[in-house]
């Protein structure tokens, strides 16, 4: 099967309950978030990557989009008798010639989106965050410098980080027992400083306050 290859600025999204682990989704990790073909012959979608069953025959000249890739073969979307149609095909039906770095494109993106996931999961800060990002995981920072020079746009933002000391005190329950509770009180320890240069973190610099010189600020 030969395929003609280009990109689109349409996009073909996957809902999230219906992507399947080990797919590599090119929506949100290629640049136009689409990729489009001609068929130039005919070509048969599966339902599923195990290929068992045949979903359509399509025919030499119909256009398809791909909107992801495994190891086992690539997901297209088509239109197919006045319906929309999503499957699998062959790696095999893949021409040669594709260039290989849009789908190493798409791989580095999805990775860099996973890794942002996991930082705003763990509420830190990583390389390549942008500032929406940053305050999913951080929330919104309390001083900002900001400056604009030929060079491009540099943010620095500079955050407070505390930990949380148990304080105990009894009170009397409705029954005019005395129960032990237990509050929390936040302890400034130090400082978070995440500097970002044309929308995107490029420095993130943790440093703690000296216990032994309150407000004393030491790497």
């Amino acid at each position: 099967m030969l395929l003609a290859f280009s990109l689109t600025g349409a996009s073909a999204q996957i809902a999230p309950e219906l992507r399947e682990d080990g797919v590599l989704y090119f929506d949100g990790n290629l640049p136009d978030n689409a990729v489009t073909a001609t068929l130039h012959a005919a070509t048969t979608v599966y339902l599923h990557r195990d290929f068992q069953m045949a979903l359509a025959a399509l025919y030499p000249g119909q256009k398809i989009e791909l909107i992801g890739m495994s190891p086992e073969g690539y997901l297209l979307k088509t239109n197919y008798r006045n319906n929309t149609v999503t499957g699998w095909i062959h790696p095999e039906d893949l021409p040669s010639g594709i260039d290989p770095a849009l789908f190493a494109e798409a791989q580095k993106n999805q990775t860099h989106r996973d890794a942002v996931a996991v930082a705003i999961a763990n509420k830190s800060v990583i390389q390549g965050m942008t500032p929406d990002e940053v305050k999913q995981s951080v929330g919104r920072p309390e001083q900002v410098a900001s400056r604009v020079d030929s060079s491009g746009s540099a943010l620095t933002w500079i955050y407070t980080t505390y930990r949380e000391e148990p304080q105990y005190q009894y009170t009397l329950d409705p029954y005019g027992r005395a129960v032990l509770q237990t509050y929390y009180v936040k302890i400034p320890i130090g400082q978070l400083i995440v500097a970002f240069a044309n929308g995107a973190v490029i420095s993130v610099e943790e440093h703690t306050t000296d216990p032994n010189s309150p407000g004393v600020v030491t790497n």
